[in-house]
């Protein structure tokens, strides 16, 4: 008893390098315009400054509207914590 499968290998369609051009992926059978590099920048830039809104300048943030007081503030609490944080560990290493 011999196995007759085994002898010959099978060639499966989709593996064979002579493919015609219809059985690309579904990105090769999409039909794009061609666009140069001078294009896809000058479309990149037309979509930045319309989700920013054209010729504005950039909007302040939180902490930018603050009080110098307030702003004071939270970076010293800010500090603290950064401290009290590094003394907590240098406490557990101590014990």
């Amino acid at each position: 008893m011999t196995a007759s499968n085994g002898d010959t290998p099978q060639k499966h369609p989709s593996h064979d390098k002579d493919r015609r051009p219809d059985q690309g992926t579904v990105l090769d059978r999409i039909k794009m315009p061609p666009m140069s590099g001078e294009e896809a920048l000058r479309r990149f830039n037309e979509g930045q400054s319309s989700a920013n809104g054209v010729g504005k300048a950039p909007q302040p943030g939180e902490l930018e509207n603050l009080h110098p007081i307030i702003k004071l503030m939270a970076l010293g609490g800010t500090l603290v914590l950064i401290v009290a944080v590094l003394l907590g560990v240098l406490y557990l290493f101590a014990a």
